[in-house]
């Protein structure tokens, strides 16, 4: 039952999207101006490689535990 409120929409919204949002938008300004540079690429650039992988897992968090279930068809 852990995952119960999870079939909230906005607890939905705000994991699928609101959470990779604000991984990218706010955080890319911030970063461009950096100095650092690892592996020959700037931070903003590696941070937005990172956050492929969180967005996939935010997707997959809220399909699994919601609509994992779900017809894929509103008729069936």
């Amino acid at each position: 039952m852990a995952h119960a409120s999870l079939r909230n929409p906005l607890v939905r919204l705000c994991v699928g999207l609101g959470i990779p949002l604000l991984a990218v938008v706010p955080t890319i300004p911030m970063l461009s101006g950096s100095p650092l540079v690892i592996w020959g690429l700037p931070i903003a650039v590696l941070w937005l490689f990172a956050c492929i992988p969180l967005t996939s897992a935010c997707l997959a968090l809220c399909w699994f535990l919601h609509d994992r279930h779900q017809p894929d068809e509103p008729g069936t």
